[in-house]
């Protein structure tokens, strides 16, 4: 299905008809759809963290975009690269999307109200040992702003259209832990997307296109 990005209005249900619904991860299991990062497909044993991202779409300056974050150099995983606002599960959180919403607002300061959750991507498995459970969410009323430096070092945005197009993407070897292997890029000027970011990204720009 093409998207119209001129279409401001129509926008939203066409995104929330062709994603998973938000109840999609109403648990931590590993769905039929999960890619995974580098060889992990065949680990299905593998002890995995629950963590939960928000993929912030805002409408600013006549063009749709995603809000994207990188990440603080004293973080223990995956410092310094592009990520979405996200984190871990925790307890007292109600659901996968309160993760995600509960997350947006600790590191960016952007509230679950000015969110509206059109629904889910599906889940990806990371090296580090997470699955990560993605949310699609219209931002409203919001401006880059950093509330938690510990945890971010900027918050920029991207033109969605650039993110959806398939050509955007390259695939790249890297020898990790004495093993060749393979990850997804979508360099954006200094911005470099890769990893678990370019991956979900990548899933969304599939599920657009069929």
């Amino acid at each position: 299905m093409k998207i119209d990005f001129s279409q401001k209005e129509e926008f939203s249900e066409k995104i929330k008809s062709v994603v998973h619904p938000t109840h999609y991860h109403s648990n931590f299991a590993r769905k039929t759809d999960t890619t995974f990062d580098l060889n992990l497909k065949n680990k299905k044993n593998v002890n995995l963290h629950p963590a939960s991202v928000l993929v912030p779409i805002q409408y600013k300056n006549c063009v749709w975009q995603v809000i994207l974050t990188r990440r603080s150099m004293s973080m223990k995983n995956h410092s310094g690269q592009i990520s979405f606002p996200g984190g871990k599960f925790e307890e007292e959180d109600k659901s996968l999307e309160a993760t995600a919403l509960r997350e947006a607002c600790e590191e960016i300061g952007l509230s679950a109200s000015n969110v509206c959750l059109l629904g889910s991507l599906p889940s990806h498995e990371t090296v580090t040992g997470f699955r990560i459970f993605p949310f699609v969410g219209i931002v409203t009323e919001y401006e880059n702003h950093i509330n938690s430096s510990a945890e971010v070092s900027e918050v920029f945005s991207v033109p969605l259209e650039f993110l959806l197009n398939k050509r955007s993407y390259s695939k790249h070897t890297v020898i990790w832990d004495r093993e060749k292997r393979s990850y997804l890029a979508a360099p954006y000027g200094p911005y470099y997307i890769w990893g678990a970011t370019a991956r979900i990204l990548y899933n969304f720009s599939e599920i657009v296109s069929m």
